[in-house]
Formats: structure tokens, sequence, C-alpha cells
């Protein structure tokens, strides 16, 4: 497939973020500006290989097991596109970034990276669900556990990738394998009762994208376990904040690190959303991935 993606659109960036955030899966490769990776499109396991040829255009091939026809293969394009942020309005997130002190720094810093990610709802409750009271490391660990215990595996052009698991794989598990094989913990019970919820009420991206932020999160908190913390992390769009972010945002915005950052989540959130509006989410996204730049000009504490 040749894909055009809007100018400014930086391929790099897209799917290789510098805060190391993973474009489509935790396995995934980017080297000498390829990008290895895949995930379950259509509802079928495809390894994809993603290159950049020339400005605003991504050659993607797409590994299946049998050849998809038809109205799949269109289906199948507007995944990958919608993977690249072909919607992100970037041109009026940087008109109203170049407004802002902060945020003027990093779309410099970071032009043209677009922030959408593989439309893969099931991939995103996994991440939510393990970063819950966990240490950044603890959370790798689970994740890291249920890809080598339950992904699905894919080989193509002599790669191997693992893809997330799908719901329904997870909802025929005993919550007790994931509790002690992945060594999850009460996550366990959360995890195999959304892939339950999930394998019975499929949901995606577009669909969620049709909805207003507040819609959206109420939407996705109706799989158990998720809250509205976890919703913002599933749905990509919004601006979580957690007492990491909050001592960020502080040092920021304020100048100085809060004593108890869990205490001032809300007022700090109310902030960011009162500076930022509607494009708060993405000012969130650039930040998180611009904090080495910005510690060059403001005392952050906190990068990692």
């Amino acid at each position: 497939m040749r894909l055009t993606i809007p100018e400014p659109f930086d391929f790099a960036l897209t799917v290789a973020k510098p805060a190391g955030w993973n474009w489509s899966t935790p396995a995934e490769v980017f080297e000498d500006g390829v990008m290895w990776t895949g995930a379950t499109l259509v509802g079928v396991p495809t390894g994809l290989k993603l290159s950049s040829p020339s400005a605003g255009h991504v050659t993607a091939f797409a590994y299946t097991a049998a050849e998809l026809v038809g109205v799949v293969r269109g289906d199948l394009r507007a995944a990958v596109e919608f993977g690249l942020g072909k919607g992100n309005d970037l041109t009026g997130f940087y008109r109203f970034a170049r407004k802002d002190e902060i945020l003027r720094r990093t779309v410099k810093d970071l032009f043209g990276m677009r922030v959408s990610r593989m439309d893969d709802i099931f991939g995103r409750v996994i991440l939510a669900i393990c970063l819950q009271m966990a240490q950044l490391r603890r959370s790798r660990q689970m994740m890291d556990s249920i890809l080598r215990l339950y992904g699905t595996r894919v080989r193509f052009e002599g790669r191997e990738m693992t893809l997330w698991p799908t719901p329904e794989k997870v909802a025929r598990l005993d919550a007790t394998d994931l509790r002690v094989k992945a060594n999850m913990g009460y996550r366990a019970d959360r995890l195999s009762a959304a892939a339950k919820y999930l394998a019975e009420n499929p949901l995606g991206i577009h669909e969620l994208d049709s909805l207003s932020d507040e819609e959206a999160i109420e939407k996705i908190m109706e799989v158990p376990g998720i809250g509205r913390y976890s919703a913002g992390i599933v749905l990509g769009r919004s601006a979580p904040i957690d007492a990491w972010s909050v001592i960020v945002m502080s040092e920021l915005l304020l100048g100085k690190t809060p004593e108890n950052p869990r205490a001032e989540i809300d007022a700090v959130n109310k902030m960011v959303a009162e500076r930022w509006g509607r494009w708060s989410w993405m000012a969130f996204a650039y930040i998180l991935n611009d904090l080495e730049n910005l510690a060059s000009d403001y005392n952050l504490t906190r990068l990692t």
C-alpha cells in the first residue's frame, strides 16, 4: 500500500516516539528507517513493514495468512492510516501551540509527530490495567509476560512479531493463570473480566472517535476494571494525570515541586484543561515526548 499522510508528518517521530511508546506492540522494531510491527487488523493477525520513501508518503506491506479481498482490503488500509494519525489536526494544534510558551518549544522539537497509534482497544486495556498501582518496571514485566505467554505470533520476511492477545483468547483463560503465570496479582481478575466483556461487546477507537471526550470516557468505563484514569489511557486523546505527571506539570506550569502530588491531581488536571482546552491531550503527548529538551529550560526532577 502507498499511503499519503498530510503534512506536517515525520514518519520516524510518529512510529518511534522519543519517550519510548510503542506504536502497535512492544515487540516491534524500528531500524534503518523501517518499522517492523504487527497488529490484529480487521480481525486478522497482520504483519506490517512500513517505511517513508518521501515526505508525506508511507509504503506499507501487510502480511496475512490468507489473501484479503474486497472491502476488507480497504478496511486494512484505513486502519493503518488511522494508526499513522492521518486524522490528526496538527495544523490547528500548531497554530494554538505557537501562542503558548511551553508548547511552542515542543512543536519545534517534535515537528510532524502525529500521536495516534494502531486501533487495538484490548492492547490499550492491557496497558491500562498493568499500570494500575504499579511502578513502570513492574508494569512492563506484566506486559512482557502477557505477550510471551498469550500473544499472537506472526512471521514474515524472516521476522517474528508478537501481537497483543485477542480478548477472546484471554477470556478463555482462568484468571489464576494470569495471576500466577503472568504475576498480575489482583489485576488478573480485572483483565479477565475486561477480556470477557470485550469479547462479547467489541469496541474500537473509530467508534469512540464519533463521541465527545466525556461520552467516550463513559463508554470505556463500561469495561470492567477500567476507571476514569485508565479510560484516559485507553482513549489516547485525553490528558490523564497521575502523581508522576502532576509533578511534571507543576514544575512546568507553576515552577515548583508539589509536596503531596496525589492531593494535587484534581487541581493540576483542572489547570491543564483551562490552559489548553480541547488540545490538552495532544499537548500532554508532546510534553511527555519532549521532557529531555524541556529540562534544559525548566527544573524538571522526574524525566522518567
